[in-house]
């Protein structure tokens, strides 16, 4: 398993649906919409106006 398949809040493994956030120039990656939010109310991140970015739909690697 890499460091592509693991949740960047939690540390549980990413699922099918891939919830992602810019942040600081990098992209994180979460197992769910809980998780992106929890992330970015913790650490004041906006969703971005255009709606991009918010789930892959699948699992890249």
């Amino acid at each position: 398993m890499s460091a592509m398949d693991i949740c960047d809040l939690c540390g549980l493994k990413i699922g099918a649906q891939v919830w992602t956030v810019q942040h600081e120039g990098r992209q994180m990656r979460f197992c769910c919409e809980g998780c992106k939010g929890i992330y970015q109310m913790l650490n004041n991140v906006e969703d971005d106006p255009a709606g991009d970015g918010t789930c892959d739909g699948g699992k890249q690697s």
